[in-house]
């Protein structure tokens, strides 16, 4: 995921995007329209707004559109002020891990994009909570290109294609149905996390 947003440049072989080389292309001019959400995501000791608003800086959109991604990403403010400093060394307050991953997710919702990238990106959240986010990502991923890695499943039977690696090689490619229509790794990992979202599911 690195590679293809051109954070990392690499080492053998190239990375095309519209059929330019990225190696070749201004990184400003990459990564505009990009917004991502890896799993390894930072806890800046900022404000509560400005811990969302710096995946945009150059936006402006202001203190209402970060509280909106906030929301999308399923984050519970309570007493938690926008202006709250995020950081016990500096007076301000900590938050769970939960937390500060809802904060990531609102950071790449926040960002204007036309090209999202999620990695691992509710490895913190419970598997039964995750599936309200994924359709939260599907519905904000409207008319866009989003691409997701996951070992957790509830998200995929939502998207379009599903590409299965296993030991850095692709095995198996195809819609949620198709895959589980055959034997295979896809349709092991399926039948082995099911009972998680068939359960919420009924719930809903």
């Amino acid at each position: 995921m690195r590679l293809l947003t051109g954070i990392y440049r690499p080492l053998e072989g190239r990375v095309m995007v519209g059929g330019l080389d990225t190696a070749k292309i201004a990184p400003s001019s990459l990564y505009k329209g990009i917004s991502g959400v890896f799993q390894k995501y930072q806890r800046y000791k900022m404000t509560l707004e400005e811990n969302v608003a710096i995946s945009d800086n150059l936006a402006k959109a202001g203190l209402d559109q970060a509280e909106s991604a906030l929301r999308e990403a399923g984050f519970e403010k309570g007493s938690i002020r926008m202006e709250d400093m995020l950081s016990p060394e500096f007076g301000g307050i900590d938050l769970s891990g939960g937390q500060w991953q809802r904060i990531a997710i609102a950071r790449g919702l926040y960002r204007v994009n036309d090209f999202i990238v999620l990695d691992e990106p509710t490895s913190a959240i419970d598997p039964i909570e995750e599936t309200r986010i994924y359709k939260q990502f599907q519905r904000l991923a409207e008319g866009k290109c989003a691409v997701i890695v996951t070992h957790r499943l509830g998200f995929a039977k939502l998207a379009d294609r599903v590409v299965v690696l296993e030991a850095g090689e692709i095995v198996d490619m195809g819609t949620h149905d198709e895959l589980l229509s055959r034997p295979g790794k896809y349709a092991d990992m399926w039948e082995a996390q099911a009972q998680w979202y068939e359960r919420k599911e009924k719930e809903l």
